[in-house]
């Protein structure tokens, strides 16, 4: 009898875990800006707050997948539109407006406050630099395939 209760689990949870490993990634809305700093120059630059409709945060680390892209998407604009290159590009996040603003001005904070006036801080206006989403493999297979 033991055994049977076990195959019957072993069966149902065979039958029920593929289904949900096979789930397309969920995305959502989030708020993105971009920090670009050379750190042997003293200018550093900080993008707008700005709303990216379709990212994917992984569950489990609450963390911004393919967030690399996004920072070559920065990088990207300072090498070949601004002529800048040989600069470090990050990428912060928040699923509200409320919560990337927070990120926001405390990082700005850094570079204008507590810095004593040692940084040169430039801003990105969204129409200079827009963030493109970043759209999960499987979707962009299911695009190409099309």
């Amino acid at each position: 009898m033991k055994y049977l209760k076990f195959i019957a689990l072993a069966i149902v949870l065979t039958i029920f875990l593929p289904a949900d490993a096979a789930k397309k990634p969920e995305t959502t809305k989030a708020y993105l800006f971009g920090f670009v700093a050379n750190f042997t120059d003293s200018v550093v630059y900080f993008t707008d707050i700005q709303e990216v409709d379709k990212v994917t945060i992984l569950k489990k680390s609450k963390f911004l997948k393919d967030r690399a892209s996004y920072s070559d998407q920065l990088r990207y604009y300072f090498t070949n539109k601004l002529n800048v290159p040989h600069r470090t590009c990050i990428v912060s996040f928040g699923l509200t407006r409320k919560e990337a603003e927070k990120k926001y001005v405390k990082m700005r904070k850094i570079y204008t406050e507590k810095s004593g006036g040692r940084y040169d801080v430039r801003y990105i206006t969204e129409n200079d630099f827009k963030f493109q989403a970043i759209l999960p493999d499987e979707i962009v297979e299911t695009v190409e395939s099309k």
